[in-house]
């Protein structure tokens, strides 16, 4: 049987072609050597030499055979090599041994030609094999000599079959003091695999040492290969520290918790800058020092054992000192940074006329820019109660509304559109209205609104509430 399987071996490689000058043909053995349910496996590179392009599919008139190609028909330009992968499988009725697989290999262009092949497979059983040859591997074990415990491990192993025994469900155990796993892998005839072994890891507090990892195999209860190497748990530390802080009336506590995220002892070091003023209103739970290097600092030395943490409460108290200081600057900046570049102010006065009883109402809205800048797209909108209708009157200094809108039951809506106002402008718009009724007593006349644009943004102001107080005067 082992001469058999040599001479398949041979013949699977050399093919047996009808030799066509326009074509070339070389056959590359994938898998030969198979179980009954497995299929051979080959690569086959055509050559065209012909003036045309051609397209072969291949073919054979044994039933015992059912073939695969990928692609299924395989396009050859004129003076190019093209490769497919063919796929034999066998029926039931191929019998355990060697075969010769007659191929036939068609130019399906006009005027191709044929090239035969015939091929060499072996069909053998699982125990004949196992018989034939005992297990022979190698493989390597890549595994990084210091390791940080708060990574995942990165163990991988790469493994050779130095011969023809299809083996399948190798167990792969590895034992370390610090970490350990099992895992299994198929391993082809004459085949090589890289496998990385996940989930593996180590308790991050590990501390610093030296160890060793055995990496076995084990086919069917027998070890067929070992490994050991030795590695290191890497020393690191990393001191985290968070502060909480809370304050009332300018009386800070702040509460610091430092932490050594290691597997070996530290120290914290915690500093806080400081003066001659600012110390005499702090105050500690733990013992500090002060330093004076280029600056004033407090510092706090802490001893930390490995995943150790400790706590201490630093307050600052300044309480009437700094609430003054605070209220004098906020106040001063906010009077100058949230008052409004514009103003406006509108005033009215009521007069009525003893003879028909009609009361007149001059308005006047005073537009002033503040700012040393420039106020753009400027909308003045006045509301005008229903009572009382609105007589447009241009006057020096002043200009008329650009749009007045009148509504039976909201009154009249009077708009002005000024393109600028230069800095330290204003302006001055005003218009009469006469009520249409006698007005007795006090009439409340709305807001002005003036909106802006200044420095790319949009904002918007009010005017004064005003009352008119309706007097009766003699011509």
């Amino acid at each position: 049987m082992q001469c058999i399987l040599v001479v398949a071996l041979v013949l699977s490689v050399i093919a047996i072609p009808s030799v066509l000058s326009a074509y070339s043909l070389e056959v590359d053995v994938v898998e030969d050597t198979i179980l009954r349910h497995e299929r051979a496996v080959y690569r086959i590179s055509i050559s065209n030499f012909e003036e045309h392009d051609a397209r072969f599919q291949v073919s054979t008139n044994d039933p015992t055979w059912v073939l695969y190609t990928d692609p299924n028909r395989l396009d050859i330009p004129t003076g190019e090599t093209r490769t497919l992968t063919l796929y034999v499988d066998p029926t039931e009725d191929a019998f355990f041994g060697t075969h010769g697989v007659d191929l036939k290999f068609k130019d399906l262009a006009d005027g191709g030609g044929i090239i035969n092949k015939k091929l060499v497979l072996t069909i053998t059983s699982g125990d004949v094999i196992r018989k034939q040859y005992e297990p022979a591997v190698s493989f390597d074990l890549k595994l990084p000599y210091e390791l940080d415990p708060r990574q995942p491990i990165p163990l991988r192993i790469e493994v050779r079959n130095r011969n023809w025994l299809n083996m399948t469900g190798i167990e792969i155990y590895v034992d370390s003091p610090h970490f350990g796993t099992q895992d299994s892998l198929d391993l082809p005839p004459l085949s090589e695999k890289t496998k990385d072994i996940a989930g593996l890891s180590v308790d991050p507090l590990t501390p610093p040492e030296e160890a060793e990892v055995r990496v076995r195999l084990i086919l069917d209860g027998e070890t067929i290969a070992q490994l050991t190497k030795n590695y290191k748990i890497q020393e690191y530390t990393t001191v985290k520290q968070n502060t909480e802080e809370s304050g009332f009336f300018f009386k800070t506590t702040k509460a610091i918790t430092v932490t050594n995220d290691g597997n070996i002892e530290n120290t914290a070091i915690v500093t806080i800058p400081t003066s001659l003023v600012k110390a005499l209103f702090v105050s500690s739970d733990l013992a500090y020092d002060h330093v004076k290097t280029d600056d004033r600092m407090l510092v706090w030395t802490i001893p930390l054992s490995s995943n150790e943490t400790k706590e201490f409460v630093y307050v600052e108290n300044y309480r009437i000192i700094i609430l003054l200081l605070v209220l004098f600057i906020v106040g001063g900046i906010s009077y100058f940074v949230f008052r409004s570049p514009v103003i406006v102010v509108k005033e009215a006065v009521g007069v009525t006329k003893k003879d028909d009883g009609v009361s007149l109402i001059k308005v006047r809205i005073f537009i002033k820019n503040r700012s040393a800048r420039m106020v753009r797209d400027i909308q003045v909108t006045d509301k005008v109660p229903s009572l009382v209708d609105v007589i447009p009157q241009e006057t020096p200094g002043s200009m008329a509304p650009s749009k007045i809108a009148v509504s039976k039951k909201s009154g009249t809506l009077l708009k002005w559109n000024l393109d600028i106002l230069e800095p330290y402008e204003e302006r001055v718009l005003t218009y009469r209205s006469k009520s249409k009724l006698k007005i007795i007593g006090r009439v409340s006349l709305p807001q002005s609104k003036v909106r802006f644009s200044f420095r790319d943004k949009e904002r918007a102001v009010f005017s004064n509430n005003i009352e008119i107080v309706e007097r009766f005067r003699d011509r």
